[in-house]
């Protein structure tokens, strides 16, 4: 057993990591590499413009409550507000189906009609297997691989580097086996030198208090894995299973359980059992973690006028302010194009920056502004002047 010094939190919270700066050597493709789900249409996933800044989203647990049991609505929402935000991607914790005593048929068909939920956030989406995906029944892991991809892997974006790890092979109860642990020893190994490591998994290492159960099988397995995490300075990892929100930190890792997508809750909303998706700000040596709840950003674009304006309201009812892309349906401006933003509250208006940015797909015009936390952003899209 290792010695574990922790602090733990169950509450939404805001979490600025000032990590030491690591130096950034030249890394190893990985011999495992990690593809986007294989969502439907097309789906680009597009290099940083500063390799040490952007954001990606993280979610998971959305099945559903049985077998031939539509999924809750919450995924459809957290994809919805994931179009919004545009992070570069997006990390899944698993159980993106209810599988388990499903045929491979019923899990494929289930397979299909999350990757088309997906699509609809419009950014890449990596997952790591749940156990609701496998079951332990070798089957449906061979139905796993065939819809959405590998069962582990890593990825690298920007200076970052990202492993999702598979808690759930099918011979043996929650954890990491032997294969895959010396893969994961060799593959932090091959990149100390990324400024972050990021790991996400289904099963935690350290579910909260209340269900001790609900981590790994085997302590000195999990001690193991969390050896390794410590050796190498992983960031933070990201798990689920456990349908709530709990953050701990132990031997300075960061752990963070996600299960908010939709399944049934595993506690009260004042012990973390709230629908909820975090969203991650990479700066540079600093990592900002916010906690949002879905139903709470939503946007209403208008039609092209006449003129070619266009205009567009953004309600924020979070705590905090959002940085959106709003994706205007029009690319008939001329190259002299305005974008302006505000915010009226009580008779008063007030600017905020709004600015164009290169379209994410042909035919729009995407104009990235701040929205205010409990306000309504108003977005002005006017064409150039002839």
């Amino acid at each position: 057993m290792v010695a574990l010094h922790s602090n733990t939190m169950r509450h939404p919270f805001l979490l600025l990591a000032g990590l030491p700066l690591l130096v950034i050597a030249a890394r190893a493709a990985s011999d495992r590499p990690l593809s986007p789900l294989p969502i439907p249409g097309e789906m680009v996933m597009a290099s940083p413009a500063d390799p040490g800044r952007f954001t990606f989203v993280v979610g998971g647990d959305n099945r559903s409550v049985a077998r031939d049991v539509p999924p809750p609505p919450t995924a459809a929402q957290i994809f919805a507000e994931t179009r919004l935000l545009r992070p570069a991607f997006a990390l899944w914790t698993g159980d993106s189906i209810y599988g388990s005593d499903d045929t491979p048929g019923e899990a494929a068909h289930e397979y299909a009609g999350f990757l088309r939920l997906a699509a609809t956030g419009d950014t890449p989406v990596f997952n790591a297997p749940g156990n609701h995906e496998i079951f332990r029944r070798p089957e449906l892991e061979r139905v796993y691989e065939s819809c959405m991809g590998r069962l582990y892997g890593s990825f690298d974006y920007g200076r970052s580097h990202f492993i999702a790890l598979d808690t759930e092979e099918a011979d043996r109860a929650p954890g990491v086996g032997p294969a895959q642990l010396e893969w994961l020893r060799k593959d932090l190994e091959a990149n100390r030198g990324a400024e972050h490591i990021f790991v996400f998994s289904h099963h935690p290492l350290f579910p909260t208090p209340d269900h001790p159960r609900a981590g790994f099988a085997s302590a000195a397995n999990r001690d193991e894995v969390h050896r390794l995490f410590v050796r190498y300075h992983v960031t933070a990892v990201f798990s689920g299973h456990e349908h709530l929100y709990y953050a701990s930190v132990h031997d300075g890792v960061r752990y963070i359980v996600t299960g908010g997508g939709g399944a049934p809750s595993d506690g009260a909303p004042q012990d973390g059992g709230f629908q909820h998706y975090l969203l991650v700000s990479v700066d540079g040596n600093a990592v900002k973690i916010q906690v949002l709840q879905p139903w709470r950003l939503f946007e209403k674009v208008g039609p092209v006028q006449p003129d070619g304006s266009c205009t567009a309201m953004v309600m924020n009812y979070g705590h905090d302010p959002l940085s959106v892309l709003v994706a205007f349906p029009t690319d008939q401006l001329g190259a002299g194009a305005t974008a302006t933003a505000s915010w009226t509250y009580k008779g008063g208006t007030h600017p905020v920056p709004a600015e164009i940015v290169a379209p994410l797909h042909p035919g729009e015009t995407d104009v990235r502004v701040m929205a205010r936390q409990g306000r309504g952003t108003l977005v002005v899209l006017t064409p150039a002047t002839k």
